[in-house]
């Protein structure tokens, strides 16, 4: 019997290329023109081509050896680019995480070519994702990767930090047959989501929030994962890359954004029973058809960890919707922005559902395998983020709300802005209601 390929062109193979290449085409560009005049241009815009080009080998390579090879090269081109574009602060801390990163994916494929140590294969794979995926406390590498140019950002975000979860996808069998590794992802997924959301809180710098954003997005895809909802991880993923380098190209216009929101008419002054009435026609219909769609497209045999996606899906639709509508002039504009957002609900419950048929990944993990960890945090995460709302809606200048800023500092710093050197800097920052959802 011949001996199979290294490289796989499966659906989510061909999905995962799809995204790096867009990537290269929207990067590698930008690359060429921003860092024309820069003496180590040339150099960063190639080690930039080959941190995507190592994604791509990654994205569809099959036999494990070639999976780290692909990964241990993305490693070595990072750093390239990390310290040609950002010198040492940049590498300082991304260095020694990324090879305890490497490390740890080649004592896996050692463990899988002994067969016989799945939970030690399996824990070794999630250590390398999550350093990979930045989850803390390895979230410090790229917090510092904002001392290099926007677009080795771009492609960080864009393709290298979603190699933990292409890797974790192309080795779900190992994965799954662990409970003791589904339940390590899962607490390092719920870390991350909380510690992500947190740290963006306090940070003011346009690239620092989409980085503390990242965090918090890595961490949901990963906790999609440890509850078993692959077709819902890839899915998000490859949507986050896409998003994400768009925004980090697109950060230099953050003044001209602020400039034009200067410019824009003053906010309609409301009375609550104004606004509750803009909250039920902008969230409302776009809650009901996310649901009723979602429903009638996979009739039967739902779980929790579908239902508690849902539940999250349901929540984000509802509060653009509501954010939308609030910023209506009139009443039946804001009916009209219920409308669209129903209709724009609809067709993500429609499109995700076409595209995780097709993608045809195997679903199981937490709830196939009886465990119960993933599932008990990521309740516990959706609480954590509930009540932080809470807290920045109703007293963010109290105590616990201080304590939460304090906090943030610790996580999202130091970056470019530091730690703050004393209790008053969190003060000045507690007045300033930046939006929960904002590393969502």
């Amino acid at each position: 019997m011949p001996p199979a390929p290294p490289i796989s062109l499966e659906p989510l193979s061909v999905l995962l290329l799809v995204l790096v290449a867009g990537i290269a085409l929207a990067v590698l560009p930008y690359a060429h023109r921003s860092l024309r005049g820069d003496r180590r241009g040339r150099s960063t815009t190639v080690a930039i081509a080959a941190m995507l080009v190592s994604t791509a080998v990654l994205a569809v390579a099959d036999a494990p050896w070639l999976i780290a090879a692909a990964w241990s090269a993305a490693t070595l081109a990072t750093l390239a680019a990390l310290g040609l574009g950002g010198g040492a602060a940049a590498v300082r801390r991304a260095a020694p995480w990324l090879v305890i990163g490497d490390l740890a994916l080649w004592g896996a494929v050692a463990a899988i070519a002994a067969g016989g140590r799945g939970d030690l294969a399996a824990v070794l794979l999630v250590v390398a994702a999550g350093i990979r995926c930045a989850a803390p406390p390895a979230h410090g590498w790229l917090v510092d990767s904002l001392h290099a140019p926007t677009p080795v950002s771009a492609a960080l975000h864009g393709g290298i930090v979603n190699g933990g979860g292409i890797l974790l996808l192309s080795q779900l069998p190992v994965l799954q047959a662990s409970p003791l590794a589904l339940g390590l992802l899962a607490a390092l997924a719920a870390v991350a989501v909380v510690a992500g959301t947190i740290g963006a809180l306090v940070r003011t710098d346009v690239k620092g929030r989409l980085v503390l954003s990242t965090v918090a997005q890595m961490g949901f895809m990963l906790l999609c994962l440890a509850l078993g909802l692959a077709a819902a991880a890839a899915l998000h993923l490859v949507a986050h890359g896409f998003y994400k380098s768009a925004l980090f190209l697109g950060s230099s216009d953050g003044i001209d954004r602020r400039a034009a929101d200067r410019r824009a008419p003053a906010a309609l002054r409301l009375t609550a029973a104004g606004r509750r009435v803009r909250m039920l026609v902008g969230a409302l219909p776009a809650v009901l058809a996310l649901v009723v769609t979602a429903l009638a497209l996979y009739p039967g045999g739902r779980g929790l960890p579908e239902a508690l996606l849902l539940l999250v899906m349901a929540a984000a639709v509802a509060t653009a919707g509501y954010r939308a509508a609030l910023a209506a002039r009139t009443l039946p504009h804001a009916l009209g922005v219920g409308a669209l957002a129903a209709a724009g609900a609809t067709a993500f419950a429609a499109l995700t559902s076409a595209l995780s048929g097709a993608l045809a990944l195997p679903s199981g993990g937490a709830a196939a395998g009886g465990a119960a960890v993933p599932l008990v945090l990521a309740v516990l995460t959706i609480a954590a983020l509930a009540g932080l709302a809470a807290v920045r809606g109703t007293a963010p200048s109290g105590r616990l709300g201080l304590r939460i800023l304090a906090l943030g500092h610790r996580l999202g710093g130091p970056g470019l802005v530091g730690r703050p050197r004393s209790r008053p800097a969190a003060s000045r920052t507690a007045g300033s209601r930046f939006p929960i959802g904002a590393s969502a």
